[in-house]
């Protein structure tokens, strides 16, 4: 099995900049304690506010799988839902 890496960026539309802020925030520690996760970091963009970017790194596809199933994350895709300018996921494995 091989790392799978995510970057994943989500702008929030100007009128749920505060509730993404506060989503995106609480999905970050219970994916850090989720078995096969490796690294789980958020970000925003300087000079962007409401424009956020999670690096991620899985042990395994299956690992994935697992995060996008549990509670919190699908809480999460919930809270999001229709809030969003843009979701971009890129869904990666390392080359060199």
């Amino acid at each position: 099995m091989s790392e799978v890496r995510i970057v994943a960026t989500l702008i929030a539309k100007p009128e749920h900049k505060a509730a993404i802020h506060s989503a995106v925030e609480r999905v970050v520690e219970p994916s850090r304690q989720e078995m096969g996760n490796i690294q789980y970091d958020l970000h925003e963009e300087i000079g962007h506010k409401g424009t956020y970017v999670f690096f991620e790194v899985w042990a395994s596809q299956e690992a994935v799988d697992r995060h996008n199933s549990t509670v919190h994350f699908q809480n999460f895709v919930k809270e999001v839902e229709g809030k969003l300018e843009t979701l971009d996921i890129k869904v990666l494995h390392q080359i060199a």
